[in-house]
């Protein structure tokens, strides 16, 4: 349906569009184990059953599953090939849940720390940068990189403070990767404004120390007001805003590009929108009038609540920054 949205309103005539090619079981052998490799295959082959937590198999599971590994490496190659400066893979099942050797959320391989991988191996790119905005904490995204110098993870996130979990500012990254790993948990019923403040007074000035040479996009929509299964409550004019900051550091920098893969998002009127907006950032165009831009409540309590959290994000960092 997001497709059909593009498509219907001339967005895909702008976009230079390529096929993703089917990746090979070396290339997520570079992050996973065979354990989940084998298990993934098995499964793929029984066509139902439980492959790990809320992540179920069908008969197309690993056929699936490489196709959307295999949009995510294109995407990544496109981009340091010079073709584009920046690339979007809408392939799916998702990834960032992925950890090394369990699926998980939906997520069986994690297709960016698979394309991240292999673009480490070529020319021109020593250092990148994930920015994972989904609803949700990019566990498998975070374990895969806690302890690797190269590659910083910032993630901006739902987080619960009354039962706690995964996905606090002190995990901060271990060993050599120590600062690599910035989480930004948010309350629920975040608003847009909360959303941009995190961005300019954590994830930029973070982006700007690290200095990669290409930042890599978990690009979840689900964090939008109108989703199914995320609790925040922004608008695609949040998505967008993301998408222009991206384009701002790329070109500050100079750095060799941006590429995206497709997250959660679950409300297939809004995924549309939502994708176009990213986009529309990225390409340098200015905020488009989307139906979803309404006028909602924004709680100050909420606000205030985020803005202290941003500071003890910026507190835990400090040293790294």
């Amino acid at each position: 349906m997001a497709t059909a949205y593009l498509k219907r309103n001339g967005i895909l005539n702008e976009l230079k569009q390529t096929r993703a090619p089917r990746a090979k079981i070396e290339d997520v052998l570079t992050v996973h184990s065979p354990y989940l490799v084998d298990t993934v295959m098995i499964m793929s082959e029984l066509g139902s059953g439980g492959v790990g937590d809320a992540a179920y198999a069908s008969p197309d599971l690993l056929r699936n599953s490489l196709l959307a590994v295999g949009g995510a490496i294109e995407a990544a190659k496109t981009v340091n090939d010079g073709v584009v400066k920046h690339a979007f893979s809408m392939m799916r099942p998702p990834g960032h849940h992925a950890s090394t050797s369990n699926a998980a959320g939906l997520c069986y391989f994690n297709n960016l720390a698979i394309a991240i991988k292999r673009v480490l191996e070529k020319p021109h790119i020593k250092r990148v940068t994930i920015f994972d905005f989904d609803d949700h904490f990019g566990n498998g995204t975070s374990e895969i990189f806690y302890s690797d110098p190269n590659v910083q993870y910032v993630s901006i996130h739902e987080y619960d403070y009354e039962d706690q979990g995964i996905g606090h500012y002190e995990e901060t990254g271990w060993g050599e990767g120590k600062g690599t790993n910035i989480n930004i948990p948010l309350v629920d019923g975040t608003s847009d404004v909360s959303y941009q403040s995190a961005i300019d007074k954590i994830v930029v000035p973070a982006i700007e120390s690290f200095k990669p040479d290409m930042i890599a996009v978990s690009a979840g929509f689900d964090s939008h007001y109108a989703d199914p299964v995320g609790n925040m409550n922004i608008d695609s004019s949040t998505f967008w805003y993301i998408g222009q900051i991206i384009k701002k550091l790329v070109a500050k920098h100079k750095m060799r590009g941006s590429f995206s893969t497709l997250e959660g998002g679950y409300n297939p009127f809004v995924l549309g929108p939502a994708i176009r907006a990213l986009l529309d950032g990225l390409s340098g165009k200015s905020l488009p009038e989307l139906d979803d831009q309404v006028e909602r409540e924004v709680h100050e309590q909420l606000t205030d609540t985020n803005e202290n959290i941003i500071q003890q994000v910026l507190e835990t960092h400090k040293q790294f920054l």
